[in-house]
């Protein structure tokens, strides 16, 4: 069995076989980012685009009256965020997860919670209430196990699953911050998962594994894989054999730092990675195996015996921070051909324009009936041109165009803009519905967050 080393890095290929990361060379330009960050410690790229356009696209923007790291949503921000955070609750309760909502506040003299912040470091907000000092949660730990400790559980009941959308606060150093990829303030959907012991923790971790890579591969990016995994479980046949088990899974090399047993209450620690265009490294999910957690919180449950057993838990953010999330599409959309959002996430997926004052009418009432059909359509009766009006709605990146004149008021079919296609096709009312709809079937809806008209809109910067 090869002798691991404390932290070092190896690279591990889809046969199980592993070498030094030190000196190694990969085809696979976003894996080498990865190696190049973690192992050489060389700066990521600076840039990160997103942050230009989610002021272009009237997103997001930073809170003048808040401190660096704590970002506002716009209407549209807020339609983009509100429909991330449907689908992360459609993914845990696919999942079978149980959604909860606990506090923000956890008292840091309370035992539980002073050993799992002392982890954590000093990244932590601290709130003065009185003569007691609270931490403000940095992840949904604190509230879930403190539910589950007071719960009566059975092994009948495992696994079980917990979900929460948490809002998390870490006072990151103000030089990494950076847009919404990395916040002080910002909401991850965790979820915690209860199990029986390490063979069933495995069995359940592997399934989490594979859902987090789908979902990436859903939107058009490979992870690259970190995996942080403590020397006890690399040394063990069976996790040296579960490893190499995750890696085939994959399907590509992955990255593995070694940690000394017993540093912290996981032994396995998977850190799924989008690298932009440009090679920066954007942690996205992530996934741990916790084998520490049940004690520190008195978390058990009894077993066919009646006998009282710690658990081994499962943290995951299948999709990881939705803001990091939001950053993530924004940063994909600008290395592609035509930039563009799925058309599911888009604020606007149709917008009509009219040509005349004598269109506008039924350029309202094609809209009012897509919106009737769960299709976000607005209609921009600006008084500006109709080729100004189309560029701007190129520049919001929206999927459909329609322009309105009296050919189309008399019955005649619709000239569609196609952005992904940059062409212009004719289809009937039915028939663009029914594109929108294909495109949009199993992903979450919400309406518009803003008036339909544009002329009735503020512009929100």
């Amino acid at each position: 069995m090869q002798d691991f080393q404390p932290g070092r890095y190896y690279l591990m290929d889809t046969d199980g076989k592993a070498c030094s990361a030190d000196d190694v060379k990969v085809e696979n330009e976003d894996l080498q980012a990865l190696i190049d960050a973690e192992v050489h410690k060389k700066s990521s790229a600076k840039r990160a685009p997103h942050i230009e356009l989610m002021k272009k696209l009237r997103l997001a923007g930073y809170e003048g009256l808040s401190e660096p790291g704590h970002i506002r949503l716009t209407p549209k921000g807020a339609l983009v965020f509100d429909l991330l955070t449907d689908r992360a609750l459609q993914i845990a309760l696919e999942l079978g997860a149980n959604p909860v909502k606990t506090p923000i506040l956890y008292d840091l003299e309370l035992k539980p919670v002073s050993e799992h912040a002392k982890l954590f470091g000093q990244r932590m907000y601290k709130v003065k209430s009185g003569k007691r000092t609270f931490a403000l949660r940095y992840a949904a730990c604190f509230g879930q196990f403190s539910l589950l400790s007071e719960s009566t559980l059975s092994y009948r009941d495992l696994p079980l699953k917990m979900f929460e959308l948490a809002d998390s606060y870490r006072l990151e150093q103000r030089g990494e911050l950076i847009g919404l990829a990395r916040l002080r303030k910002f909401h991850m959907p965790d979820i915690h998962i209860l199990c029986r012991n390490l063979e069933e923790a495995k069995a359940e971790f592997g399934g989490i594994y594979k859902r987090c890579l789908e979902e990436g591969r859903k939107f058009g990016w490979n992870y690259v894989s970190l995996y942080n995994v403590s020397k006890d479980l690399l040394e063990d046949s069976k996790g040296s054999n579960y490893i190499k088990s995750l890696v085939k899974m994959e399907g590509s090399k992955v990255l593995i730092h070694v940690v000394p047993s017993g540093t912290y209450y996981w032994i396995l620690n998977i850190e799924f990675n989008f690298v932009s265009q440009q090679g920066r490294i954007i942690e996205s999910s992530t996934a741990q195996i916790d084998v520490g957690n049940a004690d520190r919180f008195d978390i058990s449950y009894v077993d066919e015996e009646g006998k009282e057993r710690r658990p081994v838990i499962i943290h995951t953010a299948v999709i990881g921070s939705l803001e990091r999330f939001m950053a993530d599409l924004l940063e994909r959309a600008s290395s592609l051909k035509i930039p563009s959002l799925p058309t599911w996430i888009c604020p606007v997926q149709v917008r009509f324009i009219n040509v005349g004052s004598d269109s506008l009418d039924f350029a309202k009432k094609l809209a009012e009936k897509f919106n009737d059909n769960s299709i976000r359509a607005d209609v921009d009766d600006r008084s500006e041109s109709v080729a100004k009006r189309i560029a701007n709605a190129e520049v919001e990146w929206i999927p459909y165009i329609v322009v309105i004149g009296k050919r189309e008021v008399d019955g005649g079919k619709l000239p569609v803009r196609i952005r992904s296609l940059r062409k212009t096709l004719d289809m009937n009312e039915e028939g663009l519905v029914k594109k929108v709809k294909d495109e949009t079937q199993g992903w979450p809806y919400r309406p518009l967050y803003f008036n339909m008209l544009l002329s009735r809109r503020p512009k929100f910067v």
